[in-house]
């Protein structure tokens, strides 16, 4: 990561990538269509043996529909992973080839180098949504913002130095990469300007000093960047307005913390949250009537660490502690009032994921489970592990990852198969031989979060390591060739 020249095939990647158009469909339905389930089929199989990620994957709604190849013409050769090959083939085939066409064909595919060591653990770490600069925060209240314009190198531009308790929980971007905002295990969200030249940083106290007994797990900004929702351990999910410095929604529908907070898309109507009694709530604040949800997701059966928005207004993704990631559709979910009146039980199994391995059956399927497809094969342990959707200009945002406590990266496809893993350890590993010639024993790291450049065929993952896993590490995913 030290190499200043950009990475020849990242090279090749950004020159096609900028010459081609993606091809855009537009979803017309209004929004009073968008929780129907008339006539949505949620068996996992179909009659014609597809399950439902397959369906999707073909449904246009993650990425373009492929056309089918010319009579004569290898699809082999056609959709090669070869950079160098699809920059000629976009010459002589004009028309074929969008972004998201040629960018799926690219995945991160390398364990990876070791980018920055910290010695905290390290919480959180995302690109911008221009790739422009990554930004993580970490367990001595420190958040570190790097320029990335050089994907290969990571050039700390200003570290924004916080207070709290005990750590950190989440930081995000605004959609202008003007402001971070962070939390901690206390009532007040800080403000800080990107800016390396600004300095002061603004307190806003969530609780109007009625409570300090609780903490923020989740923050993040509404599209125009006026307001802030946030996930709290008292089980409330709070809506704040920066402008008035006032709390304009406080909404009481988890009975345990809530993990995860996001907007469902740009519009900042509506409200995904996530909490440890294993339900997604949705809320739309445009018909709430005394503070209810307008519907819940259920179908986990541990408590939900993460929730992010596809950012279309309907899906969105889920990691749990019972061992799996979920994708949902919200047309699916159960009501607020059907869910009042349902006999749920409650399948937790009354275990500390900090401390032990899952005692649960991890292929339990919940019995009113209304969840799209469910995906295994990670391990959700130790801490509050994240996961995503890949990124919509490059891959229409086909593919979903997240981190694990075993170390790795893993990357699913919609049908629910692991068509990468990425191994941390690897990298550390790598590092650390370069510097001796002594064997290495070597802990694995938890990887708690990862983030896929929005442009380019590369992910970094943020992850605690060191014998104790009080160490932080980040590490640089690329694309290589593969060897023919």
């Amino acid at each position: 990561m030290g190499n200043n020249s950009i990475n020849p095939i990242l090279g090749i990647y950004r020159l096609l990538h900028r010459t081609l158009e993606i091809q855009e469909e537009s979803d017309n339905e209004s929004s009073s269509n968008a929780y129907s389930n008339e006539n949505y089929n949620n068996n996992e199989v179909d009659a014609d043996g597809m399950n439902k990620g397959e369906i999707l994957m073909k449904s246009g709604e993650f990425g373009i529909i492929e056309p089918s190849p010319d009579k004569g013409l290898n699809a082999e050769k056609l959709f090669s992973k070869n950079a160098c090959h699809q920059l000629m083939l976009r010459e002589i085939l004009p028309g074929r080839f969008s972004k998201i066409s040629f960018g799926k064909n690219f995945r991160p595919n390398t364990n990876g180098e070791v980018a920055v060591n910290y010695g905290v653990r390290a919480y959180s770490g995302q690109y911008s949504l221009d790739g422009s600069f990554f930004y993580t925060c970490c367990q001595d209240f420190r958040v570190h913002i790097y320029d990335t314009t050089n994907p290969n190198v990571f050039k700390e531009t200003k570290t924004i130095v916080g207070d709290g308790r005990w750590t950190i929980t989440d930081a995000n971007l605004s959609s202008d990469n003007q402001w971070l905002a962070y939390t901690s295990i206390t009532p007040i969200v800080y403000l800080a300007k990107t800016d390396p030249n600004v300095d002061f940083q603004i307190p806003l106290d969530f609780s109007k000093r009625l409570s300090y007994n609780y903490g923020l797990w989740s923050i993040r900004f509404s599209n125009d960047s006026r307001e802030l929702v946030g996930g709290a351990s008292d089980s409330r999910i709070y809506v704040y307005d920066i402008e008035t410095r006032n709390v304009l929604l406080q909404l009481d529908g988890h009975d345990d913390d809530v993990n995860a907070v996001c907007f469902a898309d740009d519009s900042s109507h509506i409200l995904f949250s996530g909490s440890d009694d294993t339900y997604i709530k949705v809320w739309d604040r445009r018909s709430m009537r005394g503070g209810k949800e307008s519907g819940v997701l259920v179908g986990h059966t541990e408590g939900i660490t993460y929730v992010t928005a596809k950012g279309d207004g309907r899906y969105c993704l889920s990691n749990s502690k019972d061992q799996t990631m979920k994708l949902w559709d919200i047309r699916m979910m159960v009501s607020g009032e059907r869910f009042e009146n349902m006999q749920l039980e409650d399948y937790r199994q009354g275990w500390d994921y900090r401390l032990n391995n899952y005692p649960g059956d991890r292929h339990f399927k919940h019995p009113q489970d209304v969840s799209v497809m469910t995906y295994r094969g990670h391990s959700v342990l130790k801490t509050l592990i994240r996961c995503h959707f890949s990124p919509l200009s490059t891959t229409g945002q086909r593919y979903l990852y997240t981190g694990s406590e075993d170390g790795r990266v893993r990357i699913f496809s919609l049908d629910g198969r692991i068509i990468q893993s990425l191994d941390v350890i690897e990298a550390i590993r790598n590092e650390r031989n370069r510097n001796t010639s002594r064997p290495i024993y070597l802990h694995r790291p938890v990887t708690r979060d990862v983030s896929w450049h929005p442009h380019l065929p590369l992910m970094t993952s943020t992850s605690w390591s060191g014998p104790h896993r009080d160490s932080g590490v980040i590490v640089c995913h690329s694309y290589k060739e593969p060897d023919h």
